[in-house]
């Protein structure tokens, strides 16, 4: 077994022992621990020796549009995300739009990376198209997944939401598996509602016509102001950060967070604060067997 700390630790390392790659080497163990191992240390299968590294850091422009197609995702994203720490600072407000971007994984971490820095975060993810819209039957857009993160201690909220009702990811499961697939997620080749796995041919958005807005914004965000729509290379992301410290005077924001807060969970309301996992939890010897592995093969050692 393998405690997270040092597991991060040594990922980190091996990425190149800066923050962006503490911060990489975070979110992919943070995902494993939490049981999304397919958006964890599996996604180091796309690093490689010529991969190259993220968008020099320190970058303090308000808006920038990087291609960072020759990059390991991961890294690119935490280095945009770091990035966007000091010009938001700078600027109030800050964007960072990538493009070429493959699978990275979660949204959760970077925003909220942004959050704990005194920020509001908000990112979005599109992808090749696979969700039909909302009435459609054929598919428009990508799972396009959707994150913010604001505020600090116990009211601190991180949302982290898909927007279609699956993910490619579960239909391949269910196809390996021969499971069949619950009601009202997805569509076959002639746009009829399917239950089989292996027909499918559209997923269908979350919570209808809102899931299917929601996507549509992302898409708008990431895909065409970012570029990234119909990019062959990987998909476009958008991370956004605001610095809300200079109206907290005049808007006392926090207070009205922490408000928000308790009317949300008085009413019954879950608050998603977003994951994170203490370092001290401890992965099986699988885990540490596969991150030995990956290790070993990004040091050259076979």
């Amino acid at each position: 077994m393998i405690a997270a700390r040092d597991a991060i630790d040594r990922l980190s390392a091996a990425l190149g022992g800066d923050a962006a790659a503490r911060l990489a080497a975070s979110a992919l163990i943070e995902a494993d621990v939490l049981g999304l191992s397919r958006f964890g240390i599996a996604m180091l299968d796309e690093w490689t020796d010529d991969a190259g590294p993220p968008p020099a850091g320190g970058n303090t422009q308000s808006l920038r549009w990087l291609d960072c197609a020759s990059c390991f995702a991961p890294l690119a994203v935490a280095g945009a995300t770091l990035d966007l720490l000091g010009a938001a600072g700078q600027c109030g407000i800050a964007a960072t739009f990538l493009r070429g971007v493959r699978g990275f994984g979660r949204l959760a971490p970077f925003v909220r990376h942004l959050a704990d820095a005194g920020l509001i975060g908000m990112a979005g993810a599109e992808g090749p198209p696979f969700v039909a819209a909302h009435g459609g039957v054929r598919p428009v857009i990508g799972t396009n997944p959707f994150a913010l993160a604001m505020g600090g201690g116990e009211a601190r909220v991180v949302i982290d939401v898909a927007t279609s009702t699956a993910t490619m990811a579960d239909i391949r499961n269910a196809r390996a598996a021969g499971a069949p697939l619950p009601d009202g997620i997805a569509l076959d080749g002639s746009g009829q509602p399917t239950n089989v796995a292996a027909d499918v041919a559209a997923l269908l958005p979350r919570g209808g016509q809102i899931g299917s807005l929601l996507g549509l914004v992302v898409e708008l965000m990431a895909g065409v102001a970012g570029g990234g729509r119909g990019d062959a290379k990987g998909r476009g992301v958008f991370i956004l950060a605001i610095d809300p410290s200079g109206a907290e005077e005049s808007t006392g924001w926090q207070a009205k967070l922490a408000g928000l807060r308790g009317d949300w969970t008085s009413g019954g309301g879950h608050w998603p604060r977003g994951g994170g996992v203490s370092p001290e939890t401890m992965l099986d010897g699988a885990f540490e067997g596969r991150l030995e592995a990956h290790l070993a093969r990004m040091s050259g050692k076979r």
